[in-house]
Formats: structure tokens, C-alpha cells, sequence
């Protein structure tokens, strides 16, 4: 197998999470080498909100850094940064390479459930995703939440259990509503994918898991 298929690029908004990409590749036998675009949570919403542009060229810049390493798959494991990049222009200027984005999965998601809880990093990634929904399923309902200070307690490495309760995530699980699925819409998110799944009587959703399903995973 030719490094055109066997390695991909993965981006992600901060080295702990474009670590978790990196691993989440390299568990599903491929070779992976990662690159984060921010620092830390905060600097990364900083880009997103306040220097897009910047932050897209940004994103070119380190795609052709992997070109230069023979490596054409490239994943942008992270929502936010997904939602926040002119994403078009990424993949014009960058168009000898195949892009993943967590935002492709959520068109499949809209034809497949009807009432989703949606957790986001920030406000901007959870209005992109819960358009994204709305454009492929209308009549689709949605509670969404933000939770950047949950995604610093990850960043911080704080135990599952400790941000669940510090930041009494149980009571967050919205039986009212009768959510069929509760979408972890950050990628950081799964570090906390067992506790919730323990207080949570629907399916946790992983994006990064259905990213899988995509063709150059074929290859």
C-alpha cells in the first residue's frame, strides 16, 4: 500500500485533540501524522471568531506542509475548526488532496434521527451543525449546548467522572425532550463517551466514528 493511502494528515484545533486523532486513525490501521491549528481552547475560539481568514490560511499552510510529505488524505478531526474555516476555499486551493470533515456526517445524521441533543465547543460550531440538519431534515428538532469549559477540563486532563459531575452533566440528559441520540459535536468529547453513556438512555453519537464510512478509508 502506497503512502497515498496508508498515511493521513490529521488537523485539529489544539495539540490534545489532534493527539486524539491522530490515535483515533492509528487504532483503525493507518499511519497518521497531526498538526493543531491553535495552542489551547482558547486561542482556538479566539481564531474562529475573531480571524477566520487568518485561520483558514492557516489550515492551506499545514495541508501543504503534509503535501510535502507525500501524504494526500487529510482529516480536519474537529468540528469547530471545521465549522469555522471557509472550508470551500480549502478545498480549492488544496484540491490534490481528499479533505474529511466531521461536517459531511451530519447530513446522514438529519435523514436518520428526528429529535437530537447536540454538544458543541462553542457557539459557532453548534449553529454550523445545527444548520446542517435543518438544510437535510426540516422538520428535524434540536436542543443545543455549548460547553467550551467542559472541553478545557478535558484539555486539563481532569477525570471523566470529575467533569461529569463538576459540571452536573447528568442533568443535561433532557428526558423530557425523548432525544433519540445525543451528538458529541467537539472531538474532544469522547474522552467523556463512557460516563455519558451511563447516564444517557439514548445512543451517544461520535462523529469521528462515522467519519469512517467515508471512501478514502477504502482505500
Amino acid at each position: 500500500m502506497s503512502v497515498l493511502y496508508s498515511a493521513f494528515g490529521v488537523i485539529a484545533g489544539t495539540p490534545l485533540d489532534t493527539k486524539m486523532g491522530v490515535d483515533f486513525i492509528r487504532k483503525r490501521g493507518f499511519e497518521a501524522v497531526g498538526k493543531p491549528a491553535a495552542s489551547n481552547p482558547e486561542e482556538q475560539s479566539m481564531l474562529q471568531f475573531l480571524n477566520a481568514d487568518a485561520l483558514t490560511r492557516k489550515v492551506i499552510a499545514i495541508i501543504g506542509d503534509f503535501q510535502k510529505l507525500d501524504i494526500k488524505n487529510v482529516m480536519i478531526y474537529c468540528n469547530s475548526l471545521s465549522a469555522a474555516i471557509d472550508l470551500e476555499l480549502v478545498k480549492h486551493e488544496c484540491s490534490a488532496v481528499n479533505i474529511v470533515t466531521p461536517l459531511q456526517v451530519y447530513r446522514n445524521l438529519a435523514s436518520r434521527y428526528r429529535r437530537l441533543v447536540v454538544w458543541a465547543a462553542n457557539g459557532r460550531c453548534l449553529q454550523t451543525i445545527e444548520k446542517i440538519l435543518y438544510e437535510n431534515n426540516p422538520a428535524i428538532q434540536i436542543i443545543g449546548v455549548s460547553l467550551l469549559p467542559v472541553i478545557v477540563a478535558i484539555e486539563n486532563l481532569e477525570r471523566p467522572e470529575t467533569i461529569v459531575k463538576k459540571f452536573d452533566l447528568a442533568d443535561l440528559v433532557f428526558k423530557g425532550f425523548n432525544p433519540e441520540g445525543l451528538v458529541l459535536g467537539c472531538t474532544h468529547l469522547p474522552y467523556l463517551k463512557e460516563k455519558l453513556e451511563e447516564i444517557f438512555s439514548a445512543p451517544v453519537i461520535d462523529p469521528a466514528e462515522e467519519m469512517l464510512r467515508d471512501p478514502v478509508f477504502a482505500g
